[in-house]
C-alpha cells in the first residue's frame, strides 16, 4: 500500500483534503503529515477564509482520530540535510523521510524538484495524479472511498452524476473520468 504526505496545499482545500481522506478510509492509502502541515494549512485557512478556530481544530482532531498513526514527526537532521528551492518546505521532505512515504500529494510540484527527491524515493503527485495513479492498483478502494465521500455529502447532497461532476470542480477530472464507468456502485 501507499504511502504518501498529504502536503498543507492539499489539506487546505476542504473538498480535495476530504476526498483524499475518504480514499485513504476505504484502504487505497495510507496518508501521512505532521504538527508543521498541519500548522500550516490551518494557518492559511484562517488567513484566506477566517475560518474559526474551533472548526478548524474539530478537522484537525477528526483527521488525528480517524487516522492515529498518520503524523508523524520529522527529524530534525534530515531538515538539515535537504535543500529545497523553498526552504520552507523542507518540513515536508522530512515528514515524508520519518512516515516513509513514497509520495508527497501537493499542488506545488515545483517546489519539489525530482532530482532532489529521486535519491531519496520520494516523488511529488497531484492529487488528481495520484488517485488516478491508485485506481489501476487499487480501483475497489477507490470507488470504495467515492461512495463513502458522496454518501458523506449532505449539503448539497449529489446523485452520481452531479458527484462526478463535483469532483471535476475539486480538479479530480482524470480521477471523475476512471469513475464514470463505475457510477452505479457510488
Amino acid at each position: 500500500m501507499d504511502t504518501a504526505v498529504l502536503d498543507a496545499c492539499v489539506l487546505f482545500r476542504s473538498g480535495a483534503r476530504d476526498f483524499l481522506l475518504w480514499v485513504a478510509e476505504a484502504g487505497a492509502f495510507s496518508p501521512i503529515w505532521s504538527d508543521a502541515i498541519h500548522e500550516e494549512w490551518i494557518r492559511s485557512r484562517r488567513n484566506e477564509f477566517g475560518d474559526p478556530m474551533s472548526r478548524l481544530n474539530w478537522a484537525r482532531n477528526e483527521m488525528e482520530k480517524a487516522f492515529p498513526g498518520a503524523n508523524a514527526a520529522p527529524d530534525p537532521d534530515a531538515l538539515s540535510t535537504v535543500a529545497l528551492p523553498d526552504a520552507s518546505d523542507t518540513h515536508v521532505v522530512a515528514t515524508a523521510i520519518a512516515g516513509r512515504a513514497t509520495f508527497i500529494v501537493t499542488y506545488n510540484r515545483r517546489h519539489f524538484p525530482a532530482r532532489i527527491l529521486a535519491p531519496l524515493g520520494l516523488r511529488t503527485e497531484t492529487p488528481d495524479e495520484f488517485c488516478s495513479r491508485l485506481f489501476d492498483r487499487a480501483q475497489a478502494e477507490v470507488i470504495e472511498g467515492a461512495s463513502l465521500h458522496r454518501a458523506s455529502l449532505k449539503k448539497p447532497a449529489y446523485d452520481r452524476s452531479a458527484y462526478l461532476a463535483h469532483l471535476k470542480g475539486l480538479d479530480f477530472s482524470r480521477t471523475a473520468d476512471l469513475l464514470r464507468p463505475h457510477q452505479e456502485a457510488l
